[in-house]
């Protein structure tokens, strides 16, 4: 636990200590799509029947998953935002799952270059599907391109896993999306 608590320590210090006043994104949305690799496949044999548990659904995922998400937002703090919004994941035939997502942003100004940020996020189903209580975990590291005044391409690569009935699912993949945010000085395009 002191471990844990001098790294929390180490994190804030240098993560949210500022020699200038950065500037905040204010408002944004964030649309994105992401393809990802199933690790389970290969971590464990997700394709066993032994684990077939009487009325549940056993689940043999696709080696591959896509989805699309809409995140809207606040950075309130230079460092930090806190978003939410909606998530459709494609892992195997009849499982289109929608997710209601939490999603806070930790962003990381790299010298006078773009920001690389880590979201973290969790997911809860919203539709009805093959399986009812589908959640997700995962994370995200990216970087924030400029591209406009009030807006910035994000890429990047993420770790996700899912637990779909009974069976738990962990992809590996990249992302690309778009933010769209208030605050037309937060880029080096809106400083006048």
């Amino acid at each position: 636990m002191k471990k844990l608590s001098t790294l929390l320590l180490l994190v804030s210090i240098f993560g949210f200590s500022q020699t200038e006043k950065k500037p905040i994104q204010g408002f944004y949305f964030s649309p994105e799509v992401s393809a990802g690799f199933n690790l389970s496949n290969i971590i464990t044999s997700n394709r066993d029947e032994r684990n077939n548990v009487e009325n549940q659904y056993t689940i043999y995922p696709n080696d591959f998953s896509y989805g699309i998400s809409a995140v809207a937002g606040f950075n309130f703090i230079p460092n930090l935002s806190l978003g939410g919004g909606i998530k459709y994941t494609y892992t195997t035939d009849n499982f289109h799952v929608l997710y209601g997502i939490i999603q806070p942003k930790i962003l990381f100004n790299v010298g006078d270059g773009e920001p690389v940020f880590i979201d973290l996020t969790y997911g809860f189903q919203l539709n009805k599907s093959v399986v009812d209580n589908a959640d997700l975990y995962g994370i995200k590291v990216g970087k924030l391109v400029s591209h406009s005044k009030r807006l910035s391409q994000q890429g990047g690569f993420y770790l996700e896993g899912q637990q779909l009935g009974n069976t738990g699912v962990t992809f590996v993949g990249i992302f690309y999306g778009l933010t769209i945010f208030s605050n037309k000085n937060y880029n080096e395009y809106g400083k006048d």
